[in-house]
């Protein structure tokens, strides 16, 4: 029971992430607009990759996923956090790897 009520927190969350900012690094809570205050990486997104899969919400997994392969891009950045950038961006593309086996998350950690 307790898990159904999770994962409708989850759905609640990602649909409005998709719906307000998706590819953007994250929603601003009183604008409810995207933001890229990390570097322009989609790091919310990246970072859910695993949850997204854990969950079973594998419609939204492969919908990031191709955000992932079409519009990733670390080579303009700029200037961000080395941990987070280690823990949400490259540990979200490494699990979503891990856990689909799809080459393009590999791809995109390297």
């Amino acid at each position: 029971s307790r898990r159904a009520y999770v994962k409708a927190a989850m759905q609640y969350a990602w649909k409005g992430y998709e719906t307000h900012a998706f590819g953007q690094d994250e929603v601003l809570p009183q604008s409810g607009e995207g933001s890229q205050n990390w570097g322009g990486q989609g790091i919310t997104l990246v970072d859910s990759l695993d949850t997204l899969w854990l969950m079973d919400m594998k419609e939204e997994f492969w919908r990031a996923r191709d955000w992932v392969r079409d519009h990733l891009d670390h080579s303009r950045t700029g200037k961000v956090s080395v941990f987070e950038t280690t823990i949400r961006d490259l540990g979200g593309l490494l699990a979503a790897f891990d856990f689909s086996h799809d080459k393009v998350f590999l791809d995109k950690a390297l």
